[in-house]
């Protein structure tokens, strides 16, 4: 092996030389490579240094000459330093400063550019000596400032194509990973509205790529796959409004949208046809928005969007821009917002006091989608899934009409509303349309549960299961015109209301602008199966559109026959389904002496004081009521009644026709029809003060009870076969009994009726405590076994026969001396004569004879029909123990006029 290894290499080729030649080619070729690299570093010097010396001033002024030719001499650039390095591929600008010419054609914006640095890494300089698409690792332009002054009035063709079709050297794209505008100050200032400037923008781009196909890519926004952007302090002017932004931060790969302090005010005074705005908001943070979808789908989606604590004041035109409306459909054909939430937000719609208001606003919304061509979502309310909103004290005006809110909070998914401290305030007197409604109202709180919102938008069916309202007063003031149904009234929000159930605790009700203005107070109210709809109003099973009503209350007063009377109860209880109606603890007073009432009308009017125990109604019809007011009840029960007249007879006769008359029911505007009328345990007190002495003669009635049949005016009902009917006992200064029974065609057109009945025993000196002082007549002694009367009345007359048994009947007439009512000589020879002459002291006679006495007397009809009754049996009385038929209707007749007291 070595001495092959110490061979000696011959100099000439061997037959098999072609291995030798080979050894030595790898040598030479290394040797060529080696030159060719020394010759590229050489040329690269050469290069570098050119560049370095001749390449930035040539780039430098080509660039200025360039911008002076691209915009055909209406720009001018100034760049301070230009570098370029082909070691890093790099260019780096300093001072760059762009400016409009003197005289700027109406193709180009007027803008102002000044750019401290401008730094462009990693240019691949054979695709931009191809002028293919250029890829470019970073881009930066680094403490900026821009200023618009002016947009071209008429913008070139060129200046509506895309941003790819317009690279400068006619490049056919750029790819740059990273763009940065860092640093940027900008105002956009043309002089009219819209304006705008800001103090600091940082604006980034990543994989940017400005070609056709980089347009074209739906995965892109703006020729890349995300972009940053950080703005502070932002102010513009548009439409009339300033607006300011302490801070805005952007990031679509993140899907973040916040804004930080956004104000908007107004600018000048408002035009009838814009709306203006005032807004607060502290922040606003989108979260999860996608920004492919609202570029290329128009469809706007995102995770959340919170708003705190907004301050909106806004007044908006009376109608708003159709075009507007369509041209934001258009863009927004969708919306998906997972959630959203708006706390501690104040809002104001409208100006001066008709003005909307709330505070404290609290609305959160699940899942919210919109889409106009897609078919309503019977599941969504307002868009969304679910909403729970929540206010403060809030105020608005409805129907001239100041409503205020202490607070409102409503719940989609619960299906609850609750409102509390409402307060609604009517007009000033003198304020707001003569005859219309007004309403004021104080309702600590209101319940709403089982509330179907989706159905009352989608399909206008309002529905709940419990309204529940407490401690509500309502004064109530009805309009002038009668108001359409309730239907009607509801039918522009809802066609359909259905209502489980309503509940009213403790509320008190006052009706004013009515001669009988009712006040309720205590008033409990339950109504069951609530529906109001056309179909409701006339359904035979719905009393005021419900199933059935149970109402309880405490006091109801009323004035009657203002301002004269008024009326009381303690109590009521109403039932539907038992077609019951109970008042507890009834009565009626006047508001003056009988010596009032005399001066205050002008004639002589009794004052009439009323007090009952109850008043029931059993079996009354409550639809009829309601529907017709037509009055239909099986039975009247009327417990312990106390009525005290107490009447003077100074002054004239009432001139106006007595509406306690029969005929009276014929005019009456409602229908009365009431089966059965029971009276019990009645008591009737009358004081008379007549001009003959000042001494008040006083008459009872005790005892009474009565029952009475077919109370009606209804013509089916009413007829002369079947009239009213009724018998009653009663005691007579709760001493002689008194049976009486009646029988009176209601509907007669005459008045025709009969009443008759029987007295006894008894004292005729019973009647002295009225008659002495009143009529200066005293029953001296007499005794009545029994007194029967039968009359028969009219509108004209009452006539009849009376049947007397009495005995030892004795008169004295007297006379009034003040202050004492005595007997004078003369008194006592006319007694005597009267006694002697015409009285018969017996019946029957001592013969055995029984006298009868006619009843005879003339009806005025300005006097009650219980007046007529009085003057028959006084009539009949009289003839029946020896005064002459006419002398006896005229003492039955007998009328004290005299001057009005003073």
């Amino acid at each position: 092996m070595a001495a092959l290894l110490n061979t000696p290499v011959p100099d000439t080729p061997s037959p098999a030389g072609s291995v030798a030649p080979a050894q030595g080619k790898p040598g030479r070729a290394a040797r060529h490579w080696g030159r060719w690299l020394l010759a590229a570093l050489v040329v690269l010097a050469v290069a570098g240094f050119a560049a370095s010396r001749y390449l930035d001033p040539w780039l430098h002024k080509k660039l200025e000459q360039q911008v002076a030719a691209q915009t055909r001499g209406q720009y001018r650039l100034r760049v301070g330093e230009l570098h370029t390095s082909f070691w890093q591929r790099a260019i780096r600008l300093r001072r760059v400063r762009l400016r409009p010419a003197e005289t700027v054609a109406d193709t180009l914006p007027r803008v102002r550019l000044d750019v401290a640095r401008l730094s462009i890494r990693g240019i691949d300089l054979l695709a931009l000596l191809r002028k293919g698409v250029v890829p470019i690792d970073s881009v930066v332009l680094d403490s900026a400032r821009i200023d618009v002054l002016a947009l071209a009035r008429k913008p070139a063709k060129t200046a509506r194509k895309p941003l790819h079709e317009r690279l400068p050297l006619h490049l056919q794209g750029l790819e740059i990973d990273y763009l940065g505008l860092l640093n940027v100050q900008g105002a956009y200032l043309p002089g009219s509205q819209p304006t705008a400037r800001f103090a600091r923008a940082d604006l980034s781009a990543h994989a940017m790529r400005i070609d056709p196909a980089g347009a074209a890519d739906t995965q892109r926004l703006g020729y890349a796959l995300a972009w940053r952007l950080r703005l502070q302090q932002a102010r513009a002017t548009a439409a009339g409004h300033r607006l300011a932004l302490v801070g805005a931060r952007l990031s679509t790969a993140g899907g973040l949208l916040q804004l930080d302090s956004l104000r908007i005010q107004p600018r000048g005074p408002r035009q009838p046809d814009q709306a203006q705005i005032t807004l607060a908001l502290p922040r606003l943070r989108l979260s999860g928005l996608d920004a492919l979808a609202l570029r290329y789908r128009h469809r706007w989606q995102a995770d959340s969007l919170h708003l705190q604590a907004p301050t909106l004041t806004a007044s908006l035109p009376a109608q708003s821009s159709a075009s507007q409306t369509s041209s934001l459909r258009s863009y927004l054909e969708k919306l998906d917002l997972a959630y959203l939430r708006l706390e501690n937000g104040f809002v104001r719609m409208g100006a001066g006091a008709a003005a909307v208001q709330a505070s404290k606003v609290l609305l959160t919304g699940w899942g919210l989608h919109y889409g106009p061509a897609a078919a309503p979502d019977s599941g969504r309310v307002f868009f969304a899934r679910s909403w729970t909103v929540a206010l403060g004290p809030s105020r608005a005006t409805v129907a001239d009409h100041a409503l205020s809110l202490g607070g409102l909070r409503l719940s989609t998914q619960a299906r609850t509303l609750a409102l509390r401290a409402v307060q609604v305030r009517p007009p000033a007197p003198g304020h707001g349309p003569p005859g219309a409604v007004r309403v004021e109202l104080t309702m600590p709180d209101l319940a709403l549960s089982g509330f179907d919102a989706g159905a009352l938008q989608h399909r206008q069916h309002f529905r709940a299961d419990t309204l529940t309202i407490g401690n509500a007063r309502l004064k109530f003031t009805p309009p002038a015109q009668p108001p359409p149904p309730v239907w009607k009234l509801l039918a522009g929000i809802a066609r359909r209301s259905d209502l489980s159930q309503l509940v009213v605790k403790n509320a008190a009700v006052q009706i004013a602008g009515l001669r009988h203005t009712p006040q309720i107070s205590g008033l409990y109210l339950t109504g069951s199966a609530i529906r109001i709809d056309s179909l409701a109003a006339l359904g035979p099973a719905r009393i005021a559109y419900a199933k059935a009503w149970r109402v309880r209350s405490g006091l109801i007063t009323a004035p009657f026959d203002p301002p004269y009377y008024r009326a009381a109860s303690q109590q009521m209880h109403l039932d539907t389904d038992a077609r019951r109606l109970v008042f507890t603890g009834m009565s009626l007073t006047p508001a003056f002496s009988a010596v009032g009432m005399n001066r205050h009308k002008g004639y002589q009017a009794p004052a009439i004081s009323i007090r009952l125990r109850s008043l029931t109604f059993d079996g009354l019809d409550f639809a009829a009521l309601v529907r017709r007011t037509d009055f239909r009840t099986a039975r009247l029960t009327v417990q312990s009644p106390v009525v005290r007249i107490a009447s003077d007879g100074r002054g004239p006769i009432n001139p106006h026709y007595s509406k306690v008359s029969p005929e009276q029911m014929r005019q009456l505007p409602v229908l009365v029809d009431i089966r059965q009328l029971i009276i019990r345990d009645g008591n009737l007190y009358s004081s008379y003060r007549s001009p003959l002495t000042p001494i008040v003669g006083r008459l009872s009635i005790n005892r009474f009870n009565g029952r009475f049949f077919n109370l009606s005016n209804d013509p089916s009902r009413q007829t002369a076969a079947t009239p009213l009917t009724g018998s009653a006992t009663t005691y007579l200064q709760n001493r002689c009994r008194l049976d009486a029974r009646v029988s009176m065609y209601l509907l007669d057109p005459l008045g025709r009726h009969r009443v008759w009945g029987a007295f006894g025993p008894g004292q005729f000196a019973m009647l002295n405590s009225m008659t002495v002082p009143t009529r200066l007549v005293e029953f001296k002694r007499g005794t009545v076994r029994r007194l029967r009367f039968d009359m028969h009345a009219d509108r004209r007359r009452v006539t009849g026969t009376t049947w007397a048994e009495y005995s030892g009947l004795q008169l004295r007439l007297l006379r009034y001396d003040r202050p004492e009512i005595e007997q004078s000589l003369l008194t006592r020879l006319k007694s005597k004569v009267v006694n002697f002459v015409v009285i018969r002291d017996q019946n029957p006679r001592k013969g055995g004879k029984f006298a009868t006495g006619q009843t005879t007397s003339t009806r005025e009809p300005r006097f009650s029909v219980f007046t007529l009754w009085r003057q028959g049996i006084v009539s009949g009385l009289f003839n029946n123990v020896g005064v002459p038929q006419k002398l006896a209707q005229k003492l039955s007749e007998s009328k004290d006029e005299a001057p009005l007291p003073k």
